[in-house]
């Protein structure tokens, strides 16, 4: 027994979620804007991060009594990954600058919080185009502010930020199932870009030429993106219901809608 805590005592990921939530509203440097699971976007500096709990989760399971320890790392990590930016790091940041796709919905949280304006996009179907710089474990979301002290334009940021991600994507093998009209392609490599990579229009014109009919495209959750043939409409209405299943239940849910690309362009599809 350690500070009280019998070992069927040590709590599960919903009330270590809850515990760090309170921790963190000692902290004036951090501000919890919202949380699902053990999946965490706060304020840092004026800049949103999205963070996961589940490496904490873990050290605190291994060793219980080490709770205080677990919360006050996980803080110090956090303020320690968000350095003050000064206008000469857009250089340096430039590189770890990616696009990231988003509900609509967030644009409101951060005009409740009084946040900084987020730098994005507006793009289809409620979502948006953010701009997030890569911390490793988390993202820092890029705002208006940051744009001003660097002196750089929306189209820069958009552009480096595309070249990124499709050199990352690069790195990243999609997956291949099926032939004729039952030929799927996939991405969920897990790193965070996979529906985002929506947007590599290249990548989905070399699927296109690769299925049966329009090529249809799914993006249900941040992790995952699947591309198909609509030659069949029974395989289009089989996986639409799966999306819109899967951008329901799953973590980082974006949407039920369903994408197609045209003249080169990404547009939205109607099925029904």
């Amino acid at each position: 027994m350690t500070n009280g805590t019998h070992p069927e005592e040590i709590m599960d990921a919903e009330r270590f979620a809850l515990y760090i939530e309170r921790r963190l509203a000692l902290s004036d440097e951090i501000e919890l804007i919202h949380r699902e699971g053990l999946q965490l976007r706060v304020g840092v500096r004026g800049q949103n991060v999205e963070v996961d709990l589940a490496n904490y989760y873990q050290a605190y399971r291994d060793n219980p009594a080490q709770l205080d320890a677990v919360a006050q790392t996980f803080a110090r990590v956090l303020l320690g990954q968000l350095p003050e930016r000064t206008d000469g790091d857009y250089n340096l940041l430039a590189e770890r600058i990616y696009p990231m796709l988003k509900p609509a919905t967030l644009l409101a949280t951060v005009r409740e919080r009084n946040l900084p304006m987020l730098a994005y996009r507006d793009f289809l179907a409620g979502l948006i185009i953010a701009y997030v710089i890569d911390e490793q474990n988390s993202v820092a979301y890029i705002n208006e502010n940051h744009l001003e002290s660097w002196d750089v334009t929306m189209q820069d940021l958009h552009e480096q930020a595309l070249d990124n991600l499709r050199r990352r994507t690069d790195l990243v093998d999609a997956v291949s199932a099926g032939e004729d009209d039952q030929r799927l392609f996939m991405f969920s490599s897990g790193d965070g870009y996979d529906a985002t990579r929506l947007l590599l229009s290249d990548v989905l014109q070399a699927w296109a030429r690769n299925v049966s009919g329009n090529l249809v495209i799914g993006i249900p959750n941040r992790d995952f993106l699947i591309a198909f043939g609509d030659d069949d409409q029974d395989v289009v209405q089989n996986i639409a219901m799966q999306v819109e299943s899967d951008s329901l239940q799953r973590e980082h849910g974006l949407t039920a809608r369903l994408f197609t690309l045209t003249d080169g362009q990404v547009r939205e599809y109607d099925w029904e």
